[in-house]
């Protein structure tokens, strides 16, 4: 016991002679390190608890591009689920655990020291964000909506909700599914909400579906076709409407980037 005090004491002393401090955050014990006074978190120094288990797949060259977006990574960062084309490839969407990330608010619907973040794609590009929110300025929300009446639209965009419910939940270990199964508010956050949280169920019967937010439904989307891109190792442009369980909503806020931005490189 005293050589592992010993020990602690002589890891502490190293951190501090080179600027490095150990802090908690969400539950989830991090490593900061400084440079030119400016706290920066590396995610290769990150203590992962046993309580998430995360280990990230990002490189050092992703790292700093998310934190030039952001301004931070995200405690409980697991992947970049889409990049932006042309010569760039830098982050455009980024996969999440669904527990301890986000603001200290969520705490008020943890149960114990677990936090709920239902957002699994989190973009995180300024640039076409900019622009999605300008479209979303524009009125183009109450546009989309109003295209989920035309045939089979309702149908496919309730199928993309199913997607991303189970895509979150799956994602999540089973100890965790049992941890949060003990909390109702959490199960409706993090098994049965759709995209942005919406509760999407009550789409199934209805025929004024609403769009809760575009950055997320572009998310999503540019993740699904990373992701099919990759399984198939292949370009999917051409062949996304054939994807099933596609969104639909990502799918046209594409359409409108290309039309509306044709300068900008998505």
């Amino acid at each position: 016991a005293i050589f592992i005090i010993e020990m602690k004491r002589s890891l502490a002393l190293c951190l501090a002679f080179v600027g490095i401090s150990q802090v908690s955050c969400f539950g989830t014990e991090h490593y900061i390190w400084r440079v030119g006074g400016v706290s920066r978190r590396n995610i290769s120094l990150l203590k992962y608890s046993t309580r998430t288990g995360i280990v990230p797949e990002v490189s050092e060259k992703d790292k700093g591009e998310i934190f030039q977006q952001l301004g931070y990574i995200p405690s409980n960062l697991v992947s970049v689920a889409a990049r932006r084309g042309g010569n760039l490839k830098t982050p455009l969407v980024l996969k999440t655990y669904p527990l301890n990330g986000g603001a200290s608010r969520r705490k008020a619907k943890a149960e114990g020291s677990l936090t709920p973040f239902p957002t699994l794609f989190w973009f995180c590009c300024k640039d076409v964000g900019k622009a999605i929110a300008d479209l979303e300025r524009r009125g183009f929300v109450k546009r989309l909506e109003e295209r989920l009446s035309e045939p089979g639209m309702l149908e496919q965009f309730v199928k993309c909700h199913d997607e991303y419910a189970k895509e979150r939940w799956d994602s999540m270990s089973y100890e965790h599914q049992q941890y949060v199964s003990r909390n109702e508010r959490m199960v409706r956050m993090l098994r049965d909400s759709g995209i942005a949280g919406t509760d999407y169920e009550l789409f199934r019967s209805s025929q004024n579906p609403s769009i809760k937010c575009l950055h997320a439904h572009y998310g999503h989307y540019r993740s699904q076709i990373e992701k099919y891109s990759k399984q198939n190792g292949m370009d999917m442009d051409g062949k996304i409407n054939n994807i099933e369980g596609i969104n639909i909503v990502g799918l046209w806020i594409d359409e409108l980037l290309r039309s509306e931005y044709p300068d900008l490189i998505l």
